[in-house]
């Protein structure tokens, strides 16, 4: 009897462990809706990915002021992803609606 309670306790113990890791955040989502980028500005760090996605009926770019991430036309319902490796801040616009501008802060 006492061999049984505690491999019971063992049991207990055990389902309560896990050795899985837990899962990656997907990316850090921008929409592009109403003629803007919402959020504005968004903040991240090192190695995140943000995605785009125009939500609008008018095609969209993201297009960076320095020249290191360009988006191909996004029609609506499509998307565009971008690793950011580096820390500073990068200004985006769309080529399409120069008025349209957002910035992603890498820290």
């Amino acid at each position: 009897m006492k061999s049984l309670l505690i491999s019971a306790a063992l049991v207990i113990g055990l389902v309560g462990i896990s050795t899985s890791s837990a899962p990656a955040s997907g990316p850090v989502v921008v929409k592009i809706t109403g003629f803007a980028f919402s959020p504005a500005t968004i903040t991240i760090t090192k190695g995140e990915t943000v995605e785009w996605i125009n939500e609008d009926d008018a095609p969209h770019t993201v297009t960076s002021n320095t020249g290191i991430f360009k988006s191909p036309t996004l029609n609506k319902g499509q998307s565009f992803r971008h690793t950011f490796a580096t820390d500073g801040a990068f200004p985006y616009y769309c080529t399409f609606h120069r008025g349209m501008k957002a910035t992603v802060d890498v820290k």
